[in-house]
């Protein structure tokens, strides 16, 4: 039993190193110029507003302050982790106040 939990360890090592190495020689491939470098650029971006609205759409009041609040920090700072910070605070707060 000790020898396949440690083989599953081995193997789950493996694997996530050839995941990370696969990731790391695809990206030496992609274009670092052109308009498809500017859209992989642009895509962690609309990945975060595409979760966002999501969450936005299927919430209710408080969702929608926060993210009303959000886009204004947002806006002024252009910080995504500060952005985020803030977010996470106002619905956290929110929900705390809400009865």
């Amino acid at each position: 039993m000790a020898t396949e939990i440690w083989l599953t360890v081995l193997g789950l090592g493996v694997v996530s190193y050839a995941i990370r190495l696969g990731g790391f020689l695809l990206a030496l491939r992609l274009p670092q110029e052109g308009s498809w470098a500017r859209g992989m650029e642009a895509l962690p971006g609309c990945l975060i507003v595409a979760l966002v609205a999501q969450l936005m759409l299927k919430g209710g009041p408080i969702e929608w302050v926060a993210g009303a609040i959000v886009f204004l920090v947002a806006v002024k700072t252009r910080s995504l982790p500060i952005s985020m910070l803030v977010g996470m605070s106002v619905v956290a707060g929110l929900r705390f106040l809400a009865p």
